[in-house]
């Protein structure tokens, strides 16, 4: 199949550190390609992957802004529509969903946030579009999609080398803000009497939760923190984590660190909220407690000494391999399209 996605003017693909719909990008766009699909990927000039890529800025337009995002989508999908080439195309933001008006082949959109209610009006006015969903608990919460599934995300394994013993410490990774527990990681590791790893930053928006919550706890714990950290650094980082901490403070609707951390054998320790009871099972993967019971994920930091971290790898690439996600994303492109645009195109 000729296969358009639309991915954010935001960050590159892939990414150099944060960024999960940019991740997810190029895991699909680089396994679809690996399959024999012929995909355009609209994203940055810095992105680099296997396939075709068109771009209208030639860096990321940071921090974020809805103008931007417009100025990115509406080009692109002029682009689509005056090539005139593509079976499918792929959309990763709500904002370009009201533009599929404009096009004359079949769209996805995958949700990579949690629900809103600017979103959901969009969604009801374009009943058209195949929607999916990152996680059960993601589309329980969004309003009734007539065409919706659920697809977990997926990454290559091949880039998350299994570690069969770790170094004793905690890890927490990602964007620091409330909503995703970088002070309770904090309160977690030093009750556990155990040396936290922080890698990431702080958002603007999440600056002075930052500064009150964040700071000074670092201050106090002896935690180490790291800053943003690429591909390599993070894997090595995850790689000798006795652990990695998400404390969560919001319904996530999936979490791709998650299931980096598993892929090295390394559990997940959380809250029983969000995608989490999906992605985590627990004994294997990772362990859970009740929402905001931090004192149960202290003591089960502290008891993870034997953890069988061969097993943890082994479930985590049954489920979270690219393949998998790439093969469901074809069985869809495949019952939206239509046997006529399936059979045109070059991979069937």
């Amino acid at each position: 199949m000729r296969v358009a996605i639309i991915s954010t003017p935001f960050i590159r693909v892939p990414p150099s550190g944060y960024g999960g719909t940019e991740l997810f990008c190029y895991e699909l766009a680089e396994g679809l390609s690996a399959r024999g699909h012929e995909v355009t990927l609209f994203a940055t000039g810095d992105s680099s992957v296997a396939c075709r890529r068109r771009s209208l800025y030639a860096s990321p337009c940071w921090p974020p802004t809805p103008e931007d995002e417009v100025n990115h989508v509406a080009w692109a999908v002029s682009e689509i529509a005056r090539e005139d080439r593509f079976d499918l195309v792929h959309l990763n933001s709500p904002i370009a969903v009201p533009f599929t008006r404009f096009l004359r082949v079949p769209a996805v959109h995958t949700l990579h946030h949690a629900s809103c209610v600017e979103s959901s009006r969009i969604y009801a006015q374009h009943p058209e579009v195949a929607y999916v969903a990152i996680s059960e608990r993601q589309r329980s919460l969004e309003i009734a999609l007539p065409r919706s599934c659920v697809i977990h995300h997926g990454v290559a394994p091949a880039r998350y080398p299994t570690s069969l013993s770790d170094e004793g410490y905690l890890a927490h990774l990602g964007r620091y803000a409330e909503e995703k527990g970088t002070h309770l990681a904090l309160d977690i590791a030093r009750a556990a009497g155990m040396q936290l790893r922080l890698a990431g930053r702080a958002h603007p928006k999440d600056h002075l939760y930052y500064l009150r919550e964040v700071a000074p706890r670092l201050r106090e714990s002896g935690a180490s923190e790291l800053g943003e950290m690429d591909h390599e650094r993070k894997v090595a980082l995850l790689r000798g984590a006795r652990a990695l901490l998400c404390p969560l403070q919001w319904e996530e609707p999936f979490g791709l660190i998650a299931i980096e951390a598993m892929l090295c054998g390394t559990p997940v320790l959380g809250f029983r909220r969000g995608s989490f009871p999906e992605i985590v099972d627990e004994g294997i993967t990772g362990f859970l407690a009740a929402p905001g019971d931090a004192a149960r994920l202290a003591a089960l930091a502290a008891g993870l000494a034997r953890f069988d971290r061969a097993a943890c790898a082994r479930r985590a690439r049954e489920r979270f391999s690219s393949a998998v996600m790439v093969g469901r994303y074809e069985a869809l492109y495949r019952a939206v399209s239509g046997p006529r645009r399936a059979q045109g195109s070059r991979a069937a």
